[in-house]
């Protein structure tokens, strides 16, 4: 039979585990805070979107207040008799025995 010799040192097979481990964490914590950071900044973004979006929204709403409820007293020319009598029309037969009885022009 043949024996080889193999002759392992269990503490610096555990040390280069562990130093492994560490630079795993490292690298990884790392990539975490980088991907926090984007994250915050996005979050900043969208509060200011949004509070530009709501402060646009209130001069929009104060602009239609302003508009609906004039500051100026509105006074009617005509009453509401006045308006029916404009509305009604002239006796039409009139016009039409008018019209009628004008010869027509021919060139």
């Amino acid at each position: 039979m043949l024996v080889f010799e193999v002759s392992l040192n269990l503490f610096f097979i555990i040390g280069i585990v562990a130093i492994a481990g560490f630079v795993g964490f490292v690298f990884r914590s790392s990539q975490i805070s980088g991907l926090k950071k984007k994250v915050d900044e996005l979050e900043k973004e969208m509060l200011s979107s949004h509070a530009e979006i709501l402060q646009l929204q209130r001069e929009k709403i104060e602009l239609l207040q302003k508009f609906q409820t004039p500051n100026i007293p509105v006074i009617p020319l005509k009453t509401a008799k006045e308006e029916k009598a404009a509305d009604s029309f002239t006796d039409i037969s009139l016009r039409k025995k008018l019209l009628g009885s004008q010869p027509a022009v021919t060139k």
